[in-house]
């Protein structure tokens, strides 16, 4: 890779292009071909449209932000799809960002570039989520943890900063920035502790990171982190703990056996791997074509680098690995979201390929190629899907059948929906008078609601019959003027296999006054 060949390719006008790219193709599509939001975006809507420092299976950062980005877009979701994919290509520019103080610029690009290629950052990021969310703010913190860390010398070539004035002061914000994306983190999900715990085992390893802490920047990175995270401690004191609770359930097998302790972790690094393997293939068209005449370039990462990488770039995945090797954790495949952001830079420096341009421009006719095909194959497997895909259900038919039949009757405001989640959620976002959702007909999981000023106001309970749910007994009991149930079916959309419509169990309870 000769110089000549940077300056040809100018990588920032390349990021751009990439990013904005991604950017526009997974917002609008999903945004096209879905007629229903995911379940985890439904989920948020649920949570956000409540606002409380914490809900049953998160913090608070999730529920608020599906929350506002409904608010801004209303129900056609596309403001929801925005916001996950501004997640990722928050990812791309942080590890850019991170990559371009490791790597020569061109091979910079293109270990952000060949993250396009996992599914973690364009099938699995469409529904917004704590997984979404922890991409960029993984990516943020990692960035500016490294900045924080990063030694003088190291500075003064990577930015030309030689003011020693100068570097305390970005020394400082990166600290604060760090503490900020760390707190955001924690509150979008609790596993932002396993980089935590990776970035820790980095400060101490080095004699020259410990010296840090001597200084006062950490601390008030520290300060921030700890403003950020304390309401929702507190909230947890006053809701016994139940998202903690839920993060132990999530990880419990049922069965303890000794053999959890083996399977869990492997089957986890393996749909890592599995998840990483288009990121390899990506990768070997830098490798295809004629060998350059010109020795191939070597660069060599230094310590701190090295240690970085393997500190806060495998921490996180090798301490989760490690966590479930001794605890026997069960781990869900979708945990490792965030985990793979920083591989790609691992990648290409330990790869090191002899750029060409004919292997650049092939690289990046592959890039984009994908893209337009990952992109047509999403479209066309929801507009010929076979199965019950989330993309197809009538919730909005269903949540104005359920608004409008209310409407008759009672000539009232709908101001309370209870039931399962997704039926009560899809309820709740597609009807136009938003109803507080009793999620499950359980108040830990719905603190927001008042059972008298439910009775009073009145309220629709729905089920979803196709799943065999039905309505407890105990909720019979509890609001005895539950009017006659009845069932209601839909149609799925696109419905070209004859699926079985969906069948809802829905229940009135009479407001006080009707």
């Amino acid at each position: 890779m000769t110089n000549g060949l940077i300056k040809e390719f100018r990588t920032e006008r390349w990021l751009l292009v990439f990013v904005f790219a991604h950017l526009i193709l997974w917002t609008m599509v999903p945004a096209v071909v879905r007629y229903n939001l995911p379940l985890d975006s439904i989920e948020g809507t649920i949570w956000g449209h409540q606002l409380e420092w914490g809900y049953d299976k998160n913090p608070f950062l999730n529920g608020w932000l599906t929350a506002f980005a409904t608010y801004l877009g209303g129900q056609s979701g596309w403001m929801v799809y925005l916001f996950s994919q501004l997640c990722v290509i928050t990812c791309f520019w942080a590890v850019w960002r991170l990559a371009s103080c490791m790597l020569p610029p061109l091979y910079a690009l293109f270990s952000v570039m060949i993250l396009e290629g996992i599914q973690y950052y364009n099938f699995h990021a469409i529904d917004f989520n704590d997984n979404t969310l922890e991409l960029g703010l993984w990516a943020l913190t990692i960035y500016y943890f490294y900045k924080a860390l990063l030694p003088a010398e190291n500075s003064r070539l990577t930015s030309g900063i030689t003011s020693s004035h100068s570097t305390t002061s970005n020394k400082t914000a990166a600290w604060l920035l760090t503490g900020t994306f760390a707190g955001l983190g924690m509150m979008a999900k609790y596993y932002t502790a396993a980089l935590l715990a990776g970035m820790a085992l980095f400060l101490f390893s080095n004699p020259a990171n410990r010296r840090e802490l001597k200084t006062l920047p950490p601390y008030l990175g520290l300060g921030i982190f700890l403003v950020i995270i304390l309401p929702h401690t507190i909230w947890l004191f006053f809701h016994d703990f139940i998202t903690i609770r839920y993060v132990f359930e999530r990880g419990s097998s049922g069965e303890s056996t000794w053999t959890n302790h083996f399977f869990f972790p492997a089957q986890f690094a393996w749909q890592q791997f599995q998840a990483f393997i288009p990121a390899l293939i990506l990768c070997s068209f830098l490798f295809l074509g004629k060998k350059s005449v010109s020795p191939a370039p070597r660069f060599k990462l230094d310590t701190f680098n090295r240690s970085f990488l393997f500190f806060v770039g495998l921490g996180p995945f090798l301490l989760t690995i490690l966590l479930s090797l001794s605890l026997g954790t069960k781990l869900r495949a979708g945990w490792g979201m965030p985990l793979l952001s920083t591989w790609g830079i691992i990648l290409i420096a330990a790869a090191q390929p002899n750029i060409t341009r004919e292997k650049a421009y092939r690289f990046l006719t592959a890039i984009f190629l994908l893209m337009g095909v990952m992109v047509s194959g999403y479209s066309v497997s929801l507009i010929n899907s076979s199965d019950t895909s989330s993309a197809n259900f009538p919730g909005r038919e269903i949540a104005q059948a359920i608004t409008r039949q209310w409407h008759d009757v009672y000539h009232t405001r709908l101001d309370y929906v209870g039931g399962s989640r997704w039926i009560s959620g899809n309820v709740e976002f597609y009807s136009a008078d938003h109803p507080a959702v009793f999620i499950e007909w359980d108040k830990r999981r719905a603190p927001w609601i008042s059972t008298q000023d439910m009775k009073n106001k009145g309220a629709v309970f729905v089920w979803d019959i196709t799943n065999d749910e039905s309505m407890p007994d105990e909720i019979k009991q509890q609001f005895p003027l539950l009017q006659q149930a009845n069932v209601m079916e839909f149609s799925w959309h696109r419905n070209r296999n004859n699926l079985p419509p969906v069948k809802i169990g829905v229940a009135f309870l009479p407001p006080a006054k009707a």
